[in-house]
């Protein structure tokens, strides 16, 4: 069904200039996307946010983005963060923010996109709205906003969702004004269903403001995976597909497509879109499909805090590569709700303005005239660059526009929660910074028994790496092997780097404080090396030493110019390896593991710890080259 209000909402029409003959080339491009999470879905103002992503793609050539753009807008659409990040060797990327103590209370959105995406004018970038709440002022600025599903299926009911703080009269008219029904009482942040199931276009009118609902010309059968169009002419193609693949092109024969539904059994969802002769978009849908999973998250639904549990994935098939698992606070019911009414594109907001991005909109729209690369080799020949995203991609950034009531409950358990943390001085876990790239070796020091100084430790530990006196004075050179051929030499001189940070000297590393030292890592062979695309800079090799929580850069107060990888960073996650298993932290996040590797569809966890009483959610993301599954399961754990 398409609508119109009287507000101009607009459902995605666009103005192609391509034909059917270069549809057909669509399929051939190489796309990318990402899939985007946050580890709730509100917040209040001055709490932490962890967020991840994971680059989806049609192809397995080397020729993909190797840096994400990150950008998290306020209520107003105003930008309160922003970095760029180098991929992980898993195609991933994570990473934390605060919430200004001052900000307003509203809906906020994070968008992840790549260089190459901006090529293309409104390219449906990965974004995700979430709600922040600011305790002095817990009522966002905006009026409520109605939303209205999206149902293409025959003698549908009318399906709708406010955001109003009390209960509302919906009224249900036909085209001329009579009325169908009157919905009353309509509790505010609930889905709810209408009696009537009108076969025609109908007005909903909610707090003095009419919205017109046009009639279907599309209905979609999921039993038979066929779309139908409900008018006796019209020269149409329907193109399924996801945000970074396409699936099946396929003509409308006397009214009706019918899908290749083997196509689609491995899906979550697709989109499908719907293009005229000339190439405009008319109608566009996205099918949820039933959950499923092709393996298994094995953990005990009940367990004790403090106390240690075994978690696995297994199961799943070898395309599986790699993951991410959260264990975070159920989220109440309304919020939600409203959360995924607000990130769900079958979903409309009467009340609003706005518009949908569409891929297939998307790549008939270059704004590029010479197409922009992907940064497949982003440091080698690395250059500043930004996109004004407001402009690019509009309809992904365009800001929500609509106050909401947060549960009272919900706010008041909050805001104790940050009264107890503050009372107890509870901090958030801290940060442990992530390589982008591939090691020849690791040496996690906590593996290994005290040593006095950095120096003693190499000399003693690391094979790889051989110290030469300097003939003049009493410092040392630092070697790594040269494996270049079968005699291996230490005549190479590596880069040195703390935290991605050039040491004012040598003896700064010497002099690190082995207490917050995390680990180190070398990078020695010519292959290794260059997989890094850090180009001649890099020399060598390379020694990368990494502080717990970024302590060298908050320690040394290094400047900005020792910084080698420029305005780029790296991934970061909570590391859990100091905490406290006595302390109730009572913190929303009680884990977090990116980057899981699989073998053979099977990924050990190990153990996973809870240190609060509670129900809590257990989230598990994996993922293959083009195709992703998501599992969740809820878990009791007594004091």
């Amino acid at each position: 069904m398409k609508f119109k209000s009287v507000f101009l909402a607009l459902i995605c029409s666009f103005s192609l200039s391509q034909s059917f003959a270069q549809k057909v080339e669509m399929k051939a491009m190489e796309l990318e996307n990402f899939i985007l999470i946050t580890d709730r879905d509100s917040y209040l103002t001055g709490d932490r946010v962890w967020f991840a992503a994971k680059l989806l793609k049609n192809h397995e050539t080397y020729r993909y983005s190797k840096l994400a753009y990150i950008s998290v807008l306020d209520a107003d659409g105003s930008p309160i963060h922003e970095e760029k990040m180098l991929l992980t060797g898993q195609d991933m990327i994570y990473g934390d923010l605060f919430i200004p103590e001052t900000a307003q209370s509203g809906v906020f959105t994070i968008v992840v996109y790549s260089k190459w995406m901006a090529n293309f004018e409104d390219f449906p970038v990965a974004k995700r709205d979430f709600l922040v709440v600011n305790p002095t002022a817990p009522r966002p600025n905006g009026e409520p906003a109605l939303f209205w599903e999206q149902i293409p299926f025959e003698n549908a009911p009318v399906s709708i969702f406010h955001t109003s703080d009390q209960a509302e009269v919906i009224e249900i008219q036909d085209k001329s004004g009579k009325t169908l029904e009157v919905m009353e009482a309509v509790a505010p942040l609930q889905k709810t269903l209408s009696k009537v199931k009108p076969s025609e276009g109908y007005r909903l009118i909610f707090r003095n403001s009419e919205h017109m609902i046009e009639a279907s010309e599309w209905y979609w059968d999921p039993a038979d995976f066929s779309l139908t169009y409900n008018l006796p002419e019209g020269d149409f193609k329907v193109i399924t597909h996801s945000d970074w693949n396409m699936l099946e092109e396929v003509k409308l024969v006397a009214g009706k497509s019918l899908l290749n539904k083997s196509l689609y059994t491995n899906l979550n969802s697709f989109k499908i879109s719907v293009v005229d002769s000339s190439g405009a978009l008319v109608w566009s849908y996205q099918v949820q499909l039933p959950a499923r999973s092709s393996g298994q998250l094995q953990l005990s639904s009940r367990g004790t805090a403090g106390e240690e549990m075994k978690l696995d994935l297994l199961g799943f098939p070898s395309q599986i590569k790699n993951g991410f698992i959260l264990a975070s606070e159920v989220s109440h019911v309304q919020i939600a709700d409203l959360v995924e009414i607000l990130n769900h594109p079958n979903w409309k907001n009467l009340s609003h303005a706005s518009s949908d991005p569409n891929l297939i909109s998307a790549l008939s729209r270059e704004v590029e005239s010479t197409l922009m690369l992907k940064d497949y080799s982003p440091m080698f020949d690395y250059k500043l660059w930004s996109v004004a995203i407001s402009s690019r991609f509009k309809s992904s950034v365009d800001p929500a526009g609509l106050s909401f009531t947060f549960p009272q409950e919900l706010l008041h358990s909050q805001i104790d929660r940050r009264i107890y943390q503050d009372h107890f001085e509870i901090v958030d876990e801290v940060v442990e910074l992530q390589s982008p790239f591939t090691p020849d070796k690791i040496y996690d020091l906590e593996d290994y028994e005290e040593f006095p100084d950095l120096e003693t430790f190499i000399k003693e530990t690391v094979p790889q790496i051989r110290l030469k006196k300097v003939k003049s004075g009493n410092s040392k050179e630092v070697f790594v092997a040269n494996t270049d051929n079968e005699h291996v030499k230490f005549n190479k001189k590596p880069l040195i780097l703390i935290d991605f940070y050039r040491p004012a000297s040598i003896e700064e590393v010497w002099n690190l404080d082995m207490g917050y030292v995390d680990r180190i890592e070398v990078y020695y062979h010519r292959s290794t090396v260059e997989a890094t695309n850090l180009g001649e800079s890099v020399g060598d090799g390379l020694v990368l030493i990494y502080t717990k929580n970024n302590g060298y850069f908050l320690k040394a107060n290094a400047p900005k110019d020792r910084y080698f990888l420029s305005d780029v960073s790296v991934p970061r996650r909570p590391d859990y390896s100091g905490r406290n298993a006595s302390l109730v932290s009572a913190n929303p996040l009680q884990f977090m593991d990116a980057g899981l590797g699989f073998d053979r569809g099977k990924s050990k966890l190990g153990s996973l710890k809870f240190d609060t009483a509670g129900t809590w959610l257990v989230q598990a993301w994996v993922f293959g080259n083009s195709d992703f599954e998501w599992i969740q399961k809820k878990v009791q754990i007594d004091p």
